[in-house]
């Protein structure tokens, strides 16, 4: 036998018996992972049914203090969303300044933050960018 031969039997060997060794090790670690009781928390990525913050910007078309309900248009126009307010929501300015949710007018620019669970709303914070421009005076001419 030629010296290269015994060297090619002893690798072949060595790499048999490493695998046998890796294949043991893999073996009993996935033993010992299928042994472990799953876990009772889902992960977030799972967990359906969850709220989702949104914002909505438009006009203030009404406010119905009665039916608790705030009606604002896109900016461009053409969709109306109505969502259901609180005594207690929070209405301020850009700035900061604070508000009351009897001060906004139609023709007010809002940002409109809510919680959408399933098919309900719940308005969290409104915030007035724009309050509406001041309508024009009529100025009658001076007489003659």
């Amino acid at each position: 036998m030629s010296l290269w031969g015994a060297d090619v039997g002893r690798c072949r060997a060595a790499v048999v018996v490493l695998a046998v060794i890796l294949a043991s090790v893999l073996g009993a670690a996935r033993s010992d992972a299928q042994e472990q009781p799953a876990s009772r928390t889902r992960a977030p990525s799972k967990i359906s049914g969850g709220t989702s913050r949104q914002a909505f910007s438009g006009k203030v078309q009404s406010l119905d203090l009665k039916r608790n309900l705030l009606n604002v248009d896109t900016v461009e126009g053409g969709v109306t969303e109505i969502f259901p307010v609180k005594k207690g929501v929070t209405v301020s300015t850009a700035y900061g300044g604070k508000l009351k949710l009897t001060q906004l007018s139609p023709g007010t620019n809002v940002i409109v933050y809510y919680e959408q669970k399933g098919g309900r709303r719940t308005v969290s914070e409104i915030v007035v960018l724009a309050v509406r421009p001041a309508e024009e005076k009529k100025t009658t001419p001076p007489p003659s």
